[in-house]
């Protein structure tokens, strides 16, 4: 299971949203992590700051999509994924909303048992991402990496409640 906002750290609570073109032939889930990758949003790993988290998908034009992208998609077949054509690019230009702010509060799933890795189970810990939508309990850092985590779900101990940290945007 993907992200899911929580909350924020900022007392006014809005998040910070930007529209971008997604890259060719990627599926884009609903709370997905994303980064830029050539000028596009792609789907967030390990190697790359983070951009931040899909909150909604839309034509060019800034209307909702109402298909799922497959080829041949019935009209009302979107329920929260899409995958952009292998010409998205530079034909149909399907954007992905996002909320960029490092003050948005993510409950993350972990690809492990919190603790497996000494330390990942303190507050003020640090992950990476294994992929677009689980942190990697492995890549724990008391320091630094793509996401600051605050301390477990208190609605499910097996997940995180999280923020950006290293931000595409922003900076570190």
């Amino acid at each position: 299971m993907a992200f899911k906002r929580q909350g924020t750290l900022n007392p006014h609570g809005a998040p910070v949203l930007v529209r971008r073109t997604i890259a060719n032939s990627t599926e884009v889930t609903v709370n997905d992590s994303m980064r830029m990758n050539g000028g596009f949003a792609d789907l967030g790993d390990a190697t790359t700051n983070v951009l931040g988290h899909a909150v909604g998908i839309s034509t060019k034009g800034g209307v909702g999509v109402s298909t799922d992208g497959s080829t041949g998609a019935e009209m009302g077949s979107f329920s929260g994924t899409f995958t952009s054509a292998s010409d998205n690019q530079t034909v149909s230009q399907v954007k992905v909303e996002l909320d960029i702010s490092q003050d948005s509060l993510h409950s993350a799933e972990v690809n492990d048992t919190l603790g497996t890795t000494t330390g990942s189970d303190e507050d003020g810990s640090y992950f990476d991402l294994a992929d677009e939508d689980t942190l990697d309990e492995s890549s724990y850092s008391a320091t630094a990496a793509q996401y600051h985590a605050h301390k477990a779900d208190p609605q499910d101990s097996t997940r995180l409640i999280v923020n950006i940290f290293e931000s595409s945007v922003f900076g570190a």
